[in-house]
């Protein structure tokens, strides 16, 4: 045991006499699911006749098929709905939003909880503090009929931030450079652990960004050490304090330590085909592109919307780019109309389509054809990710994606 803030977090939850040991059976706060993936797991829930332990504490929601785009997603969508309703989930969510986002907006989503969830970027909890990861079908089904899973306890990787964020940056081009540094398995089943040591704190959405695609790298959590970011944002989100927050040992030992001055990033890229293929965008600067897309578990946020509607108000973007936004939640989307981000975009000449993750995934509503050149603020570039195997994707922030949709052009703004 390192005394890191995972181990804190694992023995709280430990059901092992033995807690000393490398694989630990654990309690879980919550189960995340989605359409695509609960759907895999209905037969073999349903002929073992198990029932889910406590349904208050599954969260389900309706959103790669939100709504469906083709007759096979329709049928894959119903099955779902109907199996969420048989059992009678408390939390069922259908075309409100990415589930990424809406465990994020939930009180089940707290410093020191220990979440699972069928999906891989279920790891954006670690954003509130949360020890959040991604599972397999089969895995999942155990954790949603007992409660529990099993856990190898992870090493520790500690990234501590310094200085303050440039105003031409964000958390994307942070996790960006991270990810240029780690490469693709340079944390693979580490928890990497986010101290935030800013003279200007990093915002929260900016924490949900990076820890986010922490899972990019091979992270089994990504994050943030609860400070009083995390408790301004809880107390806004539940209407009270959260719970005494969970803190690593003051000896914690950590396999390797990164320091990220962020007083000198730039934005920065992700090149295709890989989140890992990181340059700054100075360096790709004058990449002619015919997609923009700002939207995914991964971004979307109203602070996005915000950046995007700056750089695009009273202005037009390009006639030969067609830019697609996607609000990760019906929440952040209300709120955006509220403050006026929808309508100045949408004179810009963007198109907002229904919060769901979309073309993030190959899934629809703005998927790339051959030859398309995007840059998303989605979680991957692989080769035929957004659509056809011709196509790329390069990956930024949303201030990025919004200047090369007026541009018509990657540009080095900074």
């Amino acid at each position: 045991m390192n005394g890191t803030f995972s181990d804190s977090v694992l023995d709280a939850h430990a059901i092992d006499a033995d807690r000393d040991a490398e694989v630990l059976h654990v309690s879980l706060d919550a189960v995340l699911g989605h359409d695509a993936t609960i759907a895999l797991l209905v037969d073999e829930f349903r002929k073992r006749k198990l029932s889910v332990w406590d349904r208050s504490r599954v969260l389900f929601v309706n959103d790669h098929f939100s709504p469906a785009a083709s007759v096979e997603r329709a049928n894959i969508s119903r099955l779902f709905i109907n199996f969420s309703r048989e059992l009678r989930i408390d939390n069922l969510a259908i075309d409100k939003g990415i589930c990424h986002q809406l465990l994020v907006e939930h009180a089940l989503c707290a410093p020191g909880a220990l979440i699972v969830g069928a999906d891989s970027h279920t790891i954006m909890g670690g954003g509130v503090g949360a020890c959040c990861t991604g599972m397999g079908t089969t895995d999942v089904l155990y954790a949603l009929a007992t409660g529990s899973t099993w856990l190898r306890r992870p090493s520790g990787i500690k990234v501590r931030f310094t200085g303050s964020l440039p105003p031409h940056c964000s958390g994307r081009d942070v996790l960006l450079a991270l990810l240029g540094q780690l490469g693709e398995d340079g944390a693979q089943y580490r928890s990497v652990e986010l101290y935030d040591h800013c003279s200007k704190p990093i915002g929260q959405d900016d924490r949900f960004a990076i820890s986010n695609m922490m899972v990019e790298a091979g992270a089994k959590f990504g994050v943030f050490i609860p400070d009083q970011v995390t408790i301004d944002y809880c107390t806004k989100r539940d209407g009270k304090a959260p719970r005494p927050l969970p803190l690593p040992s003051p000896g914690a030992h950590y396999e390797s330590t990164i320091e990220l001055d962020l007083s000198a990033l730039t934005p920065q890229v992700a090149k295709p085909y890989s989140p890992a293929n990181v340059a700054s965008v100075r360096e790709v600067d004058g990449t002619k592109i015919t997609h923009a897309f700002l939207g995914s578990c991964s971004s979307g946020r109203l602070e996005d919307l915000r950046v995007a509607a700056d750089v695009l108000r009273g202005q037009q973007v390009h006639p030969e780019v067609r830019f697609v936004v996607i609000p990760a939640s019906m929440k952040i989307f209300k709120e955006a109309l509220r403050l006026g981000y929808v309508e100045t975009l949408t004179e810009a000449g963007a198109v907002f389509n229904q919060t769901s993750c979309g073309p993030c995934g190959g899934i629809d509503k703005g998927l790339l054809g051959a030859g398309d050149v995007c840059v998303s603020t989605s979680s991957r570039n692989f080769r035929g990710r957004m659509g056809d195997v011709a196509s790329s994707t390069y990956l930024a922030s949303a201030r990025t994606v919004a200047h090369a949709a007026l541009s018509g052009r990657l540009v080095d703004y900074a």
